[in-house]
């Protein structure tokens, strides 16, 4: 069996603005979830009522089945949305994570960008203060071994 390598992320970019643009999206994923939470608990609420000129509100069956089933379909969709908001809670922390990490790494490249430019002006100021050779002398060379 032959072991799967790292992905090759040479051309992989991820910038503030995607991540910024990721967390937007869960936050709208998120709405998006309560939002059909709200008309699906509404749906069943009216369902669990029933109608005044029919009690059955599930053709076929007893009030009270009907009653059950809007029941069993309550619980079930008030465990499908925790589950829901937990994998989304999941996901907006990573993304949170990843953001900050990918802030604290753009900071660490621009210090030491600032760092290499202070560098090379310290070297190009000790370069010119440095004293010219005389004109009639050529420059002393190192001593060969």
């Amino acid at each position: 069996m032959t072991a799967i390598g790292p992905p090759d992320t040479a051309g992989l970019t991820v910038s503030v603005e995607d991540l910024a643009a990721a967390a937007d999206y869960i936050d709208r994923l998120q709405q998006y979830v309560d939002d059909t939470i709200r008309t699906e608990m509404e749906r069943i609420k009216e369902r669990m009522k029933g109608d005044n000129d029919s009690p059955q509100t599930v053709p076929d069956a007893t009030p009270f089945g009907a009653y059950e089933d809007a029941r069993l379909q309550w619980q079930t969709l008030t465990r499908s949305t925790a589950n829901m908001e937990s994998h989304l809670q999941t996901l907006a922390g990573k993304l949170a994570h990843l953001k900050k990490g990918t802030e604290e790494i753009a900071q660490a490249f621009r210090d030491a960008e600032e760092r290499n430019a202070a560098t090379g002006k310290q070297i190009e100021r000790m370069l010119e203060s440095a004293a010219q050779p005389p004109a009639g002398k050529p420059p002393a060379q190192p001593p060969q071994d």
